[in-house]
């Protein structure tokens, strides 16, 4: 896992220092020529012909300090350009070696001796000539300090490493500079491999707002996942989502998910039905009741009503159904009620059979249906978590039917006096038409 990160963030190798020859009267003209005609090949490209040559130069016993240090440099140089670290390590070790050497050449030799090791991936030598070239130089460089930390990443030693890239970003920042992308991944890093997440999302935060790119929004809403911010996570994935970053079934269910995990069913809603009309999320039976489930839930009844009718056709229990009856109850379709609660009971599979029965029951008895309800009613009586309830609404209903049957009767009885007042009226009619 570091080693892979490393790859991706790591500096480029610096490009290595010219050769640049001392003055001539440094060393002696046989010398110079060589290094030259060393300098000459290397240049185009003619490596084992610069070695050859320095190799005849480097067994004079006439160079002195300085110029050995020169012809060590430019061994040092040939190896790293043929991606020889080990072997111009080694060159640029005999360069540090040479008394005479100047201080210039030494210092650039500690640095690419650091840049060398991280290459060849001994972090400990890279952090001790890191650690060397600092210690020696009046400014720094913040490329310097980030790859220390990145040693410092390599061998777990976050908090070293955290305070190198901090250094390094304020020395960017005081030249007015804007914080390396990479800087900022690397600290995000460092920060989630110690656990704190809370300055691992903070970090992200930052890098959103220079460097905004999906990728980063999504690893934000990971860490807001281990934070338990839920609301800020889901945020963090509608923005990807309003920006088309997700494009795949799965992503788009868990958005849905998460926002009926955070009681916004209309969004979630609008999500899966977008998802399929665009033919990324399947129109199955499973997507279809959970579409049906939101439009429920958000009290869109025009819209829920079809999803459920087709998933409750594609299940093989009546639990859709008992959905359906619920919603066409709610929106105050008691007869359309009714039909999805008798079709719910009758394919069965419910988990609580007496919610359907009471609902089918009001439904009946909104209906007028007050024999059906009455049935209902004392079937939901027969589990005892729904007895009360329908032990009342069987009352209820029980005195309701009377109540309209004596209605009923006394409307007959009515009817039937009035019908003798009338033959009683018209019989009196009769005699009085006769006895005139």
């Amino acid at each position: 896992m570091r080693r892979s990160f490393a790859k991706i963030i790591a500096i480029a190798l610096l490009a290595l220092p010219g050769l640049v020859l001392a003055q001539k009267g440094a060393i002696d003209a046989k010398t110079f020529e060589a290094l030259t005609k060393a300098q000459e090949l290397a240049e185009q490209g003619e490596t084992a012909q610069a070695l050859a040559t320095l190799d005849k130069l480097k067994g004079s016993d006439k160079l002195n300090s300085y110029a050995k240090s020169q012809m060590w440099n430019f061994y040092a140089f040939i190896y790293a350009s043929n991606n020889q670290y080990k072997e111009a390590i080694g060159a640029y070790r005999k360069v540090l070696s040479q008394r005479d050497a100047t201080e210039g050449l030494k210092s650039n030799a500690k640095y690419t001796i650091a840049q060398m090791y991280f290459q060849i991936e001994d972090y400990s030598n890279c952090i001790r000539f890191m650690q060397s070239w600092l210690s020696e130089v009046d400014k720094p460089t913040p490329t310097a300090h980030i790859m220390l930390a990145q040693a410092y990443y390599q061998t777990e030693q976050y908090d070293r490493a955290l305070s190198n890239v901090n250094t390094a970003i304020d020395l960017e920042q005081a030249e007015g500079k804007p914080i390396n992308e990479s800087w900022l991944r690397l600290k995000s890093a460092l920060y989630f491999s110690k656990k704190d997440y809370k300055a691992t999302a903070e970090t992200y935060e930052q890098l959103i707002a220079l460097y905004p790119k999906l990728s980063y929004m999504r690893q934000l809403a990971g860490i807001y996942s281990e934070l338990g911010e839920n609301k800020k996570r889901l945020a963090v994935y509608d923005a990807i989502y309003e920006h088309g970053g997700l494009s795949k079934e799965t992503e788009l269910l868990n958005l849905a998910y998460m926002y009926l995990g955070q009681d916004v069913p209309y969004k979630a809603g609008t999500i899966i039905e977008t998802g399929m009309q665009a033919g990324v999320i399947e129109d199955n039976q499973k997507n279809i009741t959970t579409l049906a489930n939101a439009w429920a839930a958000a009290n869109e009844h025009k819209k829920a009503v079809p999803a459920l009718e087709r998933a409750a056709q594609q299940s093989d229990d009546g639990v859709l159904f008992a959905r359906l009856a619920g919603v066409h109850f709610n929106a105050g379709d008691f007869d359309e009620a009714v039909k999805a609660a008798k079709l719910a009971d009758q394919k069965g599979g419910l988990k609580n059979p007496a919610n359907n029965l009471m609902l089918m029951g009001m439904a009946q008895f909104n209906t007028k249906q007050f024999e059906g309800a009455l049935q209902s009613f004392r079937r939901a009586k027969q589990d005892k978590s729904s007895f009360r309830a329908a032990a009342k609404w069987e009352s209820y209903t029980t005195a309701e039917l009377k109540r309209i049957r004596a209605l009923e009767k006394a409307k007959l009885e009515l009817e039937k006096r009035t019908e003798e007042a009338l033959e009683a009226d018209e019989n009196n009619q009769d005699a009085i038409d006769i006895s005139g």
